[in-house]
């Protein structure tokens, strides 16, 4: 993992002042050439939602974006084990074979992996190469240009909806402010989600201004034409944590298009557009107003997280860029 990062911080320096987008996001691509990229930090859903059985894998964390379209770095994945199943997973649990390496897994005296086990880490972790994944893009890791764009997002708050379509304003606000929740598993110390704001979905390997990076990605995505859409693969106001299958309706139907016909409706502070059904997904979720036993109480954590936003956002204020996308994120009245 060290050594993985130590290179992304090298090629995030030199790629974006080529003008190469240079992106901590995982990247598939459709029967018929279309690819999309998913943005998101550690555990919220990137590997998992990347690796569908209708879609071509390109690659599982980093990639760059140039003249010909998109690139993978790294040539092969390092998934989170920690309550894997076949079931849930099978791309991933059906990867760990011969030349796989895990960490951090406690064995069973018959040899068999027990992955529910985090008594020594919820980090569990497999690297296994590419090629263990059965649908791949071959012979290079590579795909044309991206036209859908998805932010990942697990907010511990309850607040955000499981899928918004976002203006070219609110892509560079949301991009910018990369926000997520540090999860239980991810990193050291971490037994509760706890908020967290990383630029670019990746602010640890940023060895460049965020806003430069901001520029170059919707650069390639306006030249595209891509459309972007937040995705919260985390929490609502059943305490519970959105399912698998709601998300991966939901990215379906980014895939597909069908969420652009869909009817929207507006949810007030955050200012986002959110459809009222999409097919195979539950559409009592996709309000997150309606998921509280009282509306009041998703207001007053609305309005407790959009001040973590601001108040984070501000640092980029500091030029006209900035200044002009403080109208595309939540407002307080």
């Amino acid at each position: 993992g060290e050594m993985k990062k130590g290179m992304f911080a090298m090629m995030n320096y030199f790629l974006p002042l080529k003008e190469i987008a240079s992106m901590h996001c995982s990247a598939n691509m459709g029967q018929e050439g279309d690819v999309a990229i998913f943005f998101g930090l550690s555990g919220t859903g990137k590997t998992t939602l990347s690796t569908d059985p209708k879609r071509a894998l390109i690659g599982d964390d980093e990639h760059g974006w140039d003249d010909d379209g998109i690139f993978n770095f790294e040539g092969g994945c390092y998934a989170k084990t920690i309550k894997l199943s076949k079931e849930a997973e099978p791309d991933i649990y059906n990867a760990i074979r011969r030349d796989a390496l895990l960490e951090n897994v406690t064995v069973r005296n018959d040899g068999s992996i027990d992955f529910d086990d985090g008594s020594k880490t919820e980090n569990t972790r497999v690297s296994y190469p590419l090629h263990h994944i059965d649908n791949i893009v071959k012979p290079i890791s590579k795909g044309g240009h991206a036209n859908k764009v998805i932010f990942l997002s697990a907010d511990a708050f309850g607040v955000l909806p499981p899928v918004s379509k976002l203006t070219p304003e609110q892509t560079k606000y949301h991009f910018l402010s990369g926000f997520t929740a540090k999860l239980a598993g991810t990193e050291r110390g971490i037994t509760e989600p706890t908020p967290t704001f990383s630029a670019c979905f990746g602010a640890a390997f940023l060895t460049l201004h965020p806003t430069k990076y901001a520029e170059v990605l919707v650069k390639r995505m306006e030249a595209a034409g891509a459309e972007a859409y937040l995705v919260n693969t985390g929490w609502n106001g059943s305490g519970k944590r959105i399912s698998i299958q709601d998300t991966r309706g939901i990215i379906d139907a980014i895939l597909d298009g069908s969420i652009e016909q869909a009817e929207t409706k507006h949810i007030p502070i955050f200012n986002l557009q959110v459809p009222t059904s999409l097919p195979g997904v539950d559409p009592t979720i996709l309000d997150p107003r309606d998921t509280y036993v009282d509306p009041l109480q998703w207001e007053s954590k609305a309005q407790d997280l959009a001040k973590r936003f601001i108040n984070n956002f501000d640092k980029y204020t500091d030029n006209a860029e900035g200044q002009s996308l403080i109208a595309a994120g939540p407002q307080l009245d």
